[in-house]
């Protein structure tokens, strides 16, 4: 971690482009907004440069964090419109067919926003489960507990191909009993 905030240049430069993609790929491919949202990302970062503890994470998570709380609030405002726009997940470019992905987007679309974001982190992202816990602001098994609700409803949807995702590892439940 860098110790000085006259050194966030090195952080922007360093990271841009991760919270760019992040955004860009959760807001149906649109540039502009994704440009708008990463530069209140890092404004908040900067401004926020005194209360940040580190506590163990990369940088990027905090950033991310902060991003996500961002992405909240962008389709919270946009709520009254009702429409999502289509996000694409690194795991389409394996389907055989247009048809596959308008048959797929169709069955993300009616999925929690909880559900979209968390497959995105995992799959589109490629973040450990550890990482989108602490974005999401839930614990690992939920985490995992959510991805996997998520491939089941696909794949209730007579969508098998679809739910053929990598394998969450299973769930551990780490009981006390003290």
């Amino acid at each position: 971690m860098l110790k000085s905030k006259e050194n966030f240049q090195e952080i922007y430069q360093e990271y841009y482009k991760k919270v760019y993609n992040y955004f860009y790929y959760r807001t149906g491919l649109n540039g502009q907004i994704s440009e708008d949202l990463m530069q209140e990302t890092f404004l908040k970062a900067y401004n926020k440069w005194s209360e940040y503890q580190d506590r163990g994470y990369s940088y990027l998570t905090y950033l991310l964090k902060i991003a996500h709380n961002l992405l909240v609030n962008y389709y919270r405002d946009l709520r009254p419109t009702g429409q999502l726009q289509e996000i694409p997940f690194n795991f389409i470019e394996k389907l055989q067919n247009d048809y596959d992905i308008k048959i797929l987007w169709q069955e993300i679309k009616k999925l929690s926003l909880i559900e979209k974001e968390v497959m995105l982190l995992r799959y589109r992202s490629e973040l450990p489960i550890k990482k989108i816990a602490q974005i999401c602001h839930k614990s690992e098994n939920a985490v995992k507990l959510i991805i996997s609700r998520a491939k089941k409803k696909l794949k209730q949807k007579n969508l098998e191909k679809f739910s053929k995702l990598p394998q969450v590892d299973k769930i551990k439940t780490k009981i006390n009993f003290k």
